[in-house]
């Protein structure tokens, strides 16, 4: 597990339901977890690592910038949410699954209310994570057409060369 982070607790409250009173370091392992899991899976380790290397550098700019702004923070947003949501409401007791209720007070869950809202988040994480995915296989397939010209015009330099050595 890393301790780069690609958005910030801060974000997570900003962009969520999740109030000031919730604990720091729940939603911290919540965005370590969703970021090394699910956005790794999604990006491949190799790019995942190149974008945290370069997140803790402090020297993230260009394409791999617009990724993370424009793509990649939406999916972990919803996704880290997804996750801080089971820490947040369930406490695993030596009496079940509990929900604390304030102070030293919690009650049995009642899996419906927390289900919904699970739902809901994990609905928008994955909405995300595949915008993130058709945009990474457009970039894969813009490239290749790309790599494909450049061969094409190396081919007919060699030809022109050898055309010309002929004469």
């Amino acid at each position: 597990m890393t301790d780069v982070f690609i958005i910030s607790e801060e974000n997570l409250r900003q962009f969520t339901d999740i109030n000031n009173n919730v604990d720091s370091k729940l939603l911290k392992n919540a965005v370590r977890e969703a970021q090394d899991i699910e956005i790794q899976r999604i990006l491949g380790t190799k790019l995942y690592n190149k974008i945290l290397d370069e997140i803790e550098a402090g020297t993230l700019s260009g394409n791999y910038e617009y990724l993370v702004l424009n793509w990649v923070q939406n999916a972990l947003l919803y996704f880290s949410y997804y996750y801080s949501l089971e820490d947040i409401y369930l406490r695993p007791r030596n009496n079940g699954l509990l929900s604390p209720t304030g102070g030293e007070n919690s009650e049995k869950v009642d899996g419906t209310w927390y289900n919904r809202k699970r739902e809901s988040a994990k609905n928008k994480a994955q909405f995300y994570a595949e915008r993130l995915t058709n945009y990474l296989i457009q970039k894969q397939k813009e490239q290749q057409a790309k790599d494909k010209e450049e061969k094409i015009k190396e081919r007919q330099a060699l030809r022109s060369e050898e055309h010309t050595s002929e004469l």
